[in-house]
Parts: structure tokens; sequence; C-alpha cells
């Protein structure tokens, strides 16, 4: 599944992506994300909870962050398996200031296998859709200090 899209956030760019890099952040915006911590690479190790359609897990997993340009950009690597499954998932984020705001632009794809992935595509594409539109709503709550 191809995920892209971009979200405005009324902050600077240097804010967004120091909050983008801040594990607490991460972890209070990432909808179903129990556990996120720095391991020895610069990722992160994560363990979420999250559910498409009728079938919830629980996913441990590893997040690589590559190719990073201070300020502007990174590349997420994303894998995490659980007993409904598994997913990776590739993508680019982009940083582009817009005046006192900025965009938040990404691009990636995923792929999820095992009996989550018996829910079929569309489900499967919907809910992504959600996850990161809940993702960026709750990242900005915390970007504006207001209570997610």
């Amino acid at each position: 599944m191809k995920l892209h899209g971009s979200h405005r956030v009324q902050a600077p760019r240097e804010q967004v992506w120091e909050a983008l890099n801040h594990p607490d952040v991460l972890r209070r915006a990432t909808p179903g994300c129990k556990r996120l911590t720095v391991n020895e690479q610069g990722g992160y190790d994560t363990e979420l909870e999250v559910g498409v359609g009728a079938i919830k897990g629980r996913f441990n997993g590893k997040i690589e962050i590559k190719d990073r340009l201070p300020g502007s950009r990174y590349e997420l690597v994303v894998s995490a398996t659980g007993s409904t499954g598994f997913l990776n998932a590739e993508g680019i984020v982009d940083l582009i200031a817009e005046g006192d705001a900025t965009r938040i632009k990404y691009t990636g794809h995923a792929e999820i296998g095992g009996p989550i992935a018996g829910v079929g595509q569309r489900i499967a594409d919907s809910v992504a859709k959600r996850l990161v539109a809940q993702f960026f709503q709750t990242f900005e709550k915390i970007m504006l200090g207001e209570s997610p």
C-alpha cells in the first residue's frame, strides 16, 4: 500500500524537526504506541497495539532513521511483528518552511502480512490513512502546547 500526503503545522521548521526527533513526542502522538525507546543505532524500539477491522494485536518493532538531513528530511524504515502478522514500511519525511508554519510532507509504502492482511486491501488502506491522520492531529496539539 502506498502512503503519501502532507500536514501543515503552525510552528517553525526547526521546532517541528526537534519534535519529530523527540521520543516522548512521537510516543504520545503515535496511535496505539505503548513503548518507544531510543536504540543503539539512533532509531527506536517500539511496541504498538493496533487493529485492522476485527483483528487486533500487539506488535514489537524497530524504526530506523536513515539519510538524516537535520531540519529538513529523513528516511524511515519500519519493521514490526506480532501474533496477528507483520508490517514492513519505508518512507521519506520532508519539512518545508511556509512562513511561520511548516509543511510535513511524507511519501512511502507499507506491506502487511499474516492474518491482519486477510481483512482486505481497502480496509487496510483506510485504517492506515486514519492512523496517519490521528498521528498528525495529536502531533499538532502537542506542538501547540494543547492537551491531546
